[in-house]
């Protein structure tokens, strides 16, 4: 698997084209990085989409902050957005990876 292109990623989330390219492709980058094959398999596409969207909706969370517009949220971390929450539910669906055995 991959993480999305471009155009996949819009076309999965249409209501974030309105962001700049430049984010849209630094929020690829650090799902991607965030994601990796090794770990995430068959969900690396799922899981670093999922990801990007959340770190965009996060963003635009922050910027509202800071301009005084008035902030709900869900939860804080990844649960603060429905992206980050979808993200952590696909998680959850990953092997155990640590390592350790008993």
């Amino acid at each position: 698997m991959a993480i999305p292109t471009m155009a996949e990623f819009i076309d999965r989330f249409p209501e974030l084209e309105v962001h700049s390219l430049g984010q849209l492709e630094q929020a690829l980058a650090a799902a991607g990085r965030r994601c990796p094959e090794s770990v995430w398999a068959d969900l690396q596409f799922d899981g670093a989409g999922f990801y990007a969207a959340h770190l965009i909706a996060s963003r635009v969370r922050e910027v509202g902050a800071q301009v005084g517009q008035p902030v709900q949220s869900a939860g804080s971390g990844l649960l603060s957005t429905h992206y980050g929450q979808q993200f952590d539910e696909l998680s959850q669906c990953l092997p155990c990876t640590s390592g350790f055995s008993i």
